[in-house]
């Protein structure tokens, strides 16, 4: 009797643990090759190398910017380059620090990179460091970034605008 208990609990751990294994797959990574357009992405943007930047985005890009995807229309990747354009020439310096990155597999199959850092930029002419926790999110198709939804915190690129405008004024 104490053999068939025994031989029974031992096929239904190996039957348990053969399941598990074929209904487990790995979605979880923080070494892949979208990881790595992602990453190519974000150093073109700190390095202000907008032709690199752009070689990462399919053409069919949009972005998501401070606004939720289903509400939102998003942006062009020609109107995210123009707006880049816009910007950087008023940046002191700007880069990211303390960058965290993970890919997931979602159940239907679809992969999202994941970037969480630290925004660290001055604006030429202020003189107040801006410092903003930041999180990117891509969708990556056939090597391409094809959906890009970041949030940050607005408030202090705001406030410094509004410092160089005062200043501007005087």
């Amino acid at each position: 009797m104490r053999s068939i208990i025994f031989f029974t609990t031992i096929v239904l751990l190996i039957g348990a643990t053969a399941c598990q294994t074929e209904q487990t797959k790995k979605q979880y990574f923080e070494e892949s090759p979208e990881i790595e357009i992602a990453k190519k992405a974000i150093k073109a943007f700190t390095n202000g190398d907008l032709e690199v930047y752009r070689s990462c985005y399919a053409d069919t890009a949009i972005f998501w910017h401070n606004v939720y995807f289903t509400k939102d229309p998003g942006i062009t990747i020609d109107e995210q380059l123009n707006f880049l354009s816009s910007i950087l020439d008023f940046q002191e310096y700007y880069y990211y620090e303390d960058e965290i990155w993970e890919m997931i597999i979602q159940n239907d199959g679809e992969n999202w990179v994941h970037f969480w850092g630290n925004f660290i930029t001055k604006y030429s002419g202020d003189s107040i460091e801006i410092s903003v926790p930041i999180h990117f999110a891509f969708s990556i198709v056939e090597n391409k970034i094809v959906y890009e939804a970041g949030f940050w915190d607005n408030l202090p690129f705001y406030l410094a605008e509004q410092r160089l405008a005062a200043m501007n004024e005087e």
